[in-house]
């Protein structure tokens, strides 16, 4: 409150002083004001709609910085302060940027090897992992090696199985069923090959690559698993899912081990084995029936696997070697499931009976994935206009201020094209009342966007020695860049 507003009791100091303390505080408000009053009327006049503005204004205050690059600056209401709101606001989720940000460069990153740089429709090989399989005729060393298809661009996983011997013919004929099997916990098969690229008789599967995923033993070795009973009924939960899909196609894994399942980041788990057994005839004599009751049987030796790690939760009884059970942290139910997996008197074991055990859980794993699915949609709604804009943008960039011989030099200084050049000064190039720049997201974004939906509003464009001043609206505009981005692209196809 200041010095002469009513209610405040007036302070004892000479007149003189306090004439200037109160003429200094009346110049300090009426530049605050007029400032206050000219960002308001360019966010009004060029940014935002009404709604726009209520909508950020219940956006979170601790997010905002005005530190940042780039910051929206919304206008004051009933005399509150500035609110200063970070570029954030218009881009996509920084958590989930960073995640699918490492997921691209993982993709596209390459590890320099001796493997082939191409080997049948796959080039840019580069190795993954190599993990051993056990199974009851030996072990079966399988190299994970992520390529790029030449048809699609698409990135996969390789997953080679070297020195075949020279009697052992692959049922290749056995992968077409696995091809129509797809699955959320799933690596997806599409073909297999006999190659002779890497110097021996190789057997090749190709799987979709899931970028960051490593075999579950190899994070167990590196320490890098949960211990929590949240995340053993998970990837109970998500096996169970994966295997149900499977065995209603008529088909089984009969390889699931900790070395053939993958797990992401984010505990997301996939089984990466899928139809190698069956291409390599692996237990051909075993029926559908007992094959898929071991597949669920796996879950139960994998749990046992998982809770081994820790010394609270090994047995010993009557001197025999000491088994992994359930310590006393973990709850009855999970108790009963593991018994249930494990009890050699079990006579079947069902999906029914482990989600019955599961109760409760299954609604968390779902709800968890409805959280997931949520921040997904909400941050692509956000990243929707983005195509448009950089369209709108790559078309303005290419009319203004075009120094090249296929045009007339004058051509992006005179008629429409002066009046793009005006709007991307006036876009881009706003300064304050102090001359500094003006980096406002808010001010850009919205204006694009009512360039891109030609609308009506006026705008004023002015300019740079600011002895010229024109009003149109963002439709004249818009013509103005379509008609010059044609005659461009005509100019162009004359020249050929």
């Amino acid at each position: 409150m200041s010095a002469n507003e009513p209610g405040e009791k007036p302070s004892k100091v000479p007149p003189n002083q306090q004439q200037g303390q109160q003429l200094e505080q009346q110049q300090q408000q009426q530049q605050q004001q007029q400032y206050l009053q000219t960002r308001t009327q360019q966010r009004l006049e060029t940014s935002f709609s009404g709604t726009s503005i209520d909508d950020a204004k219940t956006s979170k205050a601790g997010e905002a910085s005005s530190a940042d690059d780039h910051f929206m600056l919304l206008p004051p209401d009933n005399n509150q302060p500035l609110h200063i709101q970070s570029a954030n606001y218009f881009a996509i989720d920084e958590s989930l940027r960073r995640v699918l940000a490492c997921e691209m460069h993982a993709a596209n990153s390459v590890t320099e090897s001796d493997l082939p740089f191409q080997v049948h429709n796959y080039y840019s090989l580069s190795p993954l992992e190599t993990v051993e399989i056990y199974d009851v005729s030996g072990p079966v060393k399988q190299q994970a090696i992520k390529a790029q298809s030449i048809s699609d661009g698409r990135h996969y996983t390789l997953s080679r199985i070297p020195n075949l011997q020279p009697n052992k013919k692959p049922e290749l004929g056995a992968i077409d069923r696995w091809r129509q099997v797809q699955g959320p916990c799933l690596a997806r098969v599409h073909e297999a090959f006999i190659t002779h690229a890497f110097g021996d008789n190789s057997l090749v599967i190709v799987r979709d690559f899931k970028p960051l995923a490593a075999s579950l033993g190899s994070r167990i070795a590196e320490g890098r698993v949960p211990e929590a009973e949240e995340f053993l009924w998970s990837i109970v939960l998500q096996l169970t899912s994966a295997l149900n899909t499977v065995h209603a196609a008529g088909l089984a894994v009969q390889l699931l081990d900790v070395s053939t399942i993958l797990i992401s980041p984010a505990n997301r788990v996939y089984i990466g084995c899928c139809g190698l057994a069956d291409v390599l005839s692996l237990r051909a004599g075993h029926a559908m029936d007992v094959a898929q009751q071991g597949d669920l049987r796996s879950i139960g030796q994998i749990l046992r696997i998982l809770l081994s790690r820790n010394p609270d939760n090994m047995v010993s009884i009557r001197s025999q070697p000491p088994v992994a059970v359930p310590g006393p942290r973990f709850s009855p139910k999970f108790k009963e499931l593991f018994g249930y997996l494990n009890h050699q008197l079990t006579p079947v074991v069902s999906v029914e009976d482990i989600l019955r055990l599961a109760g409760s859980r299954v609604l968390a794993e779902l709800d968890a994935a409805r959280r997931e699915a949520d921040l997904v949609v909400d941050n692509l709604r956000l990243e929707m206009s983005n195509g448009r804009l950089v369209r709108i943008l790559c078309k303005i960039n290419y009319i203004t201020e075009r120094s090249d011989g296929i045009m007339d030099p004058e051509w992006s200084e005179t008629g429409d094209r002066y009046l793009i050049k005006l709007f991307r000064d006036y876009v881009f190039h706003m300064v304050d009342n102090n001359g500094k720049p003006i980096t406002d997201m808010a001010h850009v974004i919205g204006n694009l966007n009512k360039l891109d939906a030609g609308s009506h509003d006026k705008v004023m464009l002015m300019s740079r020695d600011e002895k010229s001043c024109l009003v149109v609206s963002y439709a004249e505009i818009k013509r103005c860049v379509e008609d010059a981005y044609q005659e461009l692209r005509s100019s162009m196809r004359a020249w050929n």
